[in-house]
């Protein structure tokens, strides 16, 4: 085991202990822990992924019917327009096509990616980049992270679940710079400097391991450099 796995039994005094959870923690260990080459904005690097689950299928799949609905309502919606010569209504069409083509190509993307992404933390010498089911990328720089912070928050299947955010030290200017980017780097949330929060229930991986890895090179930028080689001898 490596040194930026050593002491990652500690557990966050901000989460909460529950045997059988952590049992689970346990069993998960490294799984689906692997090193990946990602290019963005130009910028290739060797990276290690720190996967989460893949969201259902079932998602997809309600996207794609919503956006054959809404297809199906603007063919309707032009025969009425056609046969009443209410032009005005033309719009409506207009609108309805647009949800049902973005709907539906929001849900092809989906089911293409569920098949190829993997979802999860990427965290690579010179950033963390936070990638989605389907393929979306959210990249902060280390030099913009101001904390790793754990806490718990209430959840609804669950009354609890352990978490970890990214707390960036500028979220208004993160903001902005996702705006001008085209929401490449855009926030999950709103307001506030948490620009990335896990849920302990979304990691393929042990939860607890992902959090002091991404702590340790957050306090370590001395290491970075060397993630890929470090955790690839840990595992």
């Amino acid at each position: 085991m490596t040194a930026e796995l050593a002491g990652v039994s500690a557990w966050p005094q901000q989460w909460r202990w529950d045997d059988d959870l952590v049992d689970g923690y346990r069993a998960r260990g490294m799984s689906g822990v692997a090193v990946e080459e990602i290019d963005v904005d130009g910028v290739r690097e060797s990276g290690v992924l720190l996967p989460m689950r893949q969201p259902p299928r079932w998602q997809a799949v309600v996207f794609g019917l919503m956006g054959f609905v809404f297809l199906a309502l603007a063919v309707l919606l032009f025969v009425e327009v056609v046969l009443n010569h209410d032009w005005l209504n033309l719009l409506g069409v207009v609108l309805f096509v647009g949800i049902g083509a973005v709907t539906t190509v929001a849900s092809y993307r989906g089911l293409l990616a569920h098949r190829r992404v993997v979802p999860g933390l990427l965290l690579t010498p010179t950033r963390v980049i936070r990638r989605g089911g389907g393929g979306d990328l959210l990249v902060v720089a280390w030099s913009e992270i101001a904390e790793i912070r754990a806490y718990t928050r209430d959840m609804s299947k669950r009354k609890w679940h352990n978490m970890f955010g990214i707390d960036v030290r500028d979220p208004d200017g993160f903001r902005r710079a996702a705006r001008r980017e085209g929401g490449g780097r855009l926030a999950h949330t709103p307001t506030g400097p948490e620009v990335v929060m896990v849920s302990d229930a979304v990691m393929r991986m042990n939860p607890l391991l992902a959090y002091h890895l991404v702590r340790h090179y957050f306090r370590h930028p001395e290491q970075r450099h060397r993630i890929t080689r470090a955790v690839g001898a840990g595992g």
